[in-house]
Formats: structure tokens, C-alpha cells, sequence
């Protein structure tokens, strides 16, 4: 039957909060944990739910608009919206909205703010780290132009790459990707300073009208080696990100198939004194020596590992998870300038080779918490391969409970099979950001 979510003992289960949205929740609410799940007590204030009803997708802000007054919180289940402490609920997904009133209309920050306190008052907000930059990169394996340079780099003078995988189409497909992860961040990260994508001149046909703020980047702006490109080798093209002009200290590196999947704040991914959380995963770096048949990831993770015992004493022990990696740019230099025979090999592979290193996505992050600069984080992450027959439940069960921070689509197939489906739930979960 139904419920009343305002009524805790009786919703438990009902509603789910987490603790990084504890800062956005009125400073006087009190929070009772229940089976694994926070519920808001008292005070909660009321306001008009049709006026939420009516709101859409385009009027979702993480952060109050000028001149807007707190309006308290509202749930909702499916299509049914009410204020919280008169919401009454089915067994089922809840989520709990924070919204601002403003002369205009209504202003929502879901699909999932809440909190996770076991007693007491809300806390408030952790500090700004300042600015804050987002670094893409993006390749189009569709474009005939691209193709005939990977040909012609394919068979000239080093061209051949030494592992199957390393030139796999499925490396370089995509299915319009970056489209939804550039709403995603815009969406929910609006705190970043500027974001840049990193392209070999390619530009999207969708960019200067759906997002004329992101500010491209040519590798040939980023590489001091005109001989290393045209270049189709990820490992390469991560060694130089930090030489982009402009950057910020701290900034975070995706690629396009991260996708922020709620709202995050700077505090998920720098410490209040500006050190980078690393993602690790529970999956171990085999601790072997390099092998001619070793997976290119593989390959560069050992090599990574050899460079941290030379510098720190330590090894890369696990892969991390494929979502933003934290990064600063001085802790990018200076490690370079350590290796920088192992870099300057990375940059000049054309397409990924045993002697590769996994700057960005491996050996940054190590090296930093290996010197103090960084820190272990946790996160809510989704990933999945996208030729995997799982996604068809768990794809439609992800865009109802929305519980992820970070969801990865990850191609290590080419995905046709299964685009259309793909993009479908990308479309639903990552509408337009102007409606």
C-alpha cells in the first residue's frame, strides 16, 4: 500500500540520499538512518509541487541562480512529485530533489541530491579548491581523412604496431560519446573553470552550437615532436595533455566514454588542500616481467611500475577505475623531467608499444600518492563493456535508480551491434541541455 515518506519509520528503504549532497540540504534538517538509507526528519519545508511538476530537465542547476530563495525539498517516484514530508510512496525508487524558488520559475538540483547523516544537523559545504579544469580527447575513426593517415602511418617506417589490438577499430569508433559526456559535465560539474578537447584537428559537427565554451585543442599545439604525429596511440597522446596552454594546475582527464552520471562537487576529486583522490580497483597489476605478448595495458603498467621503483620504491598494485583521473599539472612536469627518456619513447609511438607508459590514466596518479600529493578515494561507478548482453537490463535499471557517480561505456569491441541501444539510454539519461 502506500506510504508516507514524511513518516521515516514507515518509508525505510523508500528514499536514498547520499553524503555528498549533505551540504545542499536545509541547515537545519535532522537525519535518521534506516536500513542502509537516510530519510529527512524534520524541518522540511513545503512548496508549490506543481510548479515542480512542470519543471524540465533544462531547468536542473546544481548551483542556486542569482537572486533565487531555498524552497525546500520534494520526492518523487515515476511520474508522481510532491513535497517530501507529504509524498507518499509505492515500494520503489525515490528521489529526492533540492529546489530554489525564483521569480522566474523553479530551479531543481536532482535527479538524486540528498544526504547521509546519521544524526545531527546537515554539514556544510567543503571548501573550493579553485579552479578547476576538465581535459578530453576524442578521435573520430569514421572520418575518411583520419583513415587514409592511419594507413599511410600504418605502412611507413614503424608504422606496424607490435600487439593486435594496438590499431583495433574498436579503439577508435564511436557513437557520438562525447556528445553526452560534454552534457554530462556541463550538467553536473558546472564548477569547472573551462574544459578542453584534445583532437587530432578533428571537430565535431554538433560543438560550436551545443557547447561554443569547450576550447579544442590540436595535438600538434601539444607535441614539441612534429615527427610523432599524426599519432593514433592514446599512451602518447596522454604523456602531453599537461602541456596544453592554459591549463590549470588541477584539472581532471576523461575520455569520452566517462560520463559524470549525478551531480559532483570539487571535494570528490581534490582534498580541501588541493591533492588529487585516486580510483583503485580491486583488480591486481600482475607483478611479472614484461613479456613480448602482454596486452599494450598491461605492457605500459609494468613499465610504469619500473619507473616508480627507481624513483619512489614502490609499484603500480592496481589498475584504477575508468573515471575522471584527478591531476596537477606540476606533479606532470616534474615526473616527466624524471623520465624523460620513458616519456619521450611514449610520445614517439605512433600506435601503442611495448615500451609504452600509461602517464595519465596510471603513472600520475601512482607517482603523486606515492609522494604524498595524492589520496585513495571511493565512488559509485558503473562500467560495462559495451558488447556485454548484461547492458540490456542493467542500462534500464541505471537510468531509473541513477546511482552511479561515474558510468563508463567502454568499447573494447566495436559497438554497432548494439549502438542504437546505447545511444538510446545515452539520449534519456543525458538529454539536451536547452529544452
Amino acid at each position: 500500500g502506500l506510504r508516507a515518506v514524511g513518516a521515516v519509520r514507515e518509508a525505510a528503504g523508500h528514499a536514498w540520499t547520499r553524503v555528498r549532497d549533505r551540504g545542499l540540504a536545509p541547515s537545519g534538517s535532522v537525519w535518521t538512518r534506516l536500513r542502509g538509507h537516510a530519510l529527512a526528519a524534520t524541518p522540511v519545508d513545503v512548496f508549490d509541487a506543481d510548479a515542480a511538476i512542470a519543471a524540465t530537465l533544462a531547468d536542473l542547476s546544481a548551483i542556486a541562480p542569482d537572486g533565487a530563495a531555498p524552497s525546500g525539498l520534494y520526492a518523487q517516484q515515476g511520474d508522481a512529485i510532491a513535497p517530501l514530508a507529504r509524498f507518499r510512496a509505492r515500494p520503489g525508487a525515490v528521489r529526492v530533489f533540492r529546489a530554489w524558488a525564483t521569480r522566474g520559475g523553479r530551479y531543481l538540483a536532482g535527479p538524486d541530491v540528498g544526504v547521509d547523516v546519521v544524526g545531527g544537523v546537515a554539514q556544510p559545504p567543503e571548501a573550493h579548491t579553485g579552479d578547476i579544469d576538465a581535459v578530453f580527447t576524442w578521435v573520430d575513426g569514421s572520418d575518411p581523412a583520419w583513415q587514409e593517415r592511419k594507413r599511410r602511418r600504418l605502412e611507413g617506417p614503424g608504422g606496424a604496431p607490435r600487439h593486435e589490438t594496438a590499431a583495433n577499430d574498436a579503439r577508435f569508433a564511436q557513437i557520438d560519446e562525447l556528445r553526452y559526456a560534454l552534457r554530462a559535465v556541463a550538467r553536473y560539474a558546472p564548477w569547472l573553470r573551462r574544459v578542453y578537447l584534445v583532437t587530432d584537428g578533428q571537430r565535431p559537427p554538433w560543438l560550436a552550437e551545443e557547447f561554443p565554451e569547450v576550447t579544442l585543442v590540436r595535438h600538434d599545439e601539444i607535441f614539441s615532436d612534429p615527427a610523432a604525429l599524426p599519432t593514433f596511440n592514446s599512451h602518447a597522446i596522454e604523456s602531453r595533455l599537461h602541456h596544453i596552454p592554459g591549463l590549470a594546475e588541477r584539472y581532471l582527464y576523461l575520455n569520452d566514454d566517462f560520463f559524470l552520471g549525478r551531480y559532483a562537487r570539487p571535494a570528490d576529486y581534490f582534498t580541501a588542500d588541493g591533492k588529487p583522490r585516486v580510483f583503485l580497483t580491486e583488480e591486481a597489476i600482475p607483478d611479472t616481467a614484461l613479456a613480448a605478448d602482454d596486452h599494450p595495458v598491461v605492457a605500459a603498467a609494468k613499465n610504469n611500475t619500473a619507473i616508480l621503483q627507481r624513483l619512489t620504491g614502490t609499484r603500480a598494485s592496481h589498475k584504477l577505475k575508468h573515471a575522471p583521473y584527478a591531476m596537477l599539472r606540476s606533479v606532470a612536469l616534474e615526473l616527466e623531467a624524471l623520465a624523460a627518456e620513458q616519456f619521450a619513447a611514449t610520445a614517439r609511438s605512433p600506435f601503442r608499444s611495448p615500451t609504452d607508459v600509461s602517464a595519465a590514466s596510471s603513472l600520475l596518479p601512482y607517482y603523486a600518492l606515492a609522494t604524498g600529493r595524492a589520496v585513495a578515494g571511493e565512488m559509485s561507478h558503473f562500467y560495462a563493456d559495451v558488447a556485454s548482453p548484461e547492458l540490456r537490463w542493467r542500462l534500464p535499471r541505471l537510468l531509473e535508480h541513477r546511482d552511479a557517480d561515474v558510468i563508463c561505456l567502454n568499447a573494447t569491441t566495436a559497438p554497432t551491434r548494439r549502438a542504437s541501444a546505447i545511444h538510446a539510454f545515452l539520449e534519456a539519461y543525458f538529454p539536451p541541455l536547452k529544452a
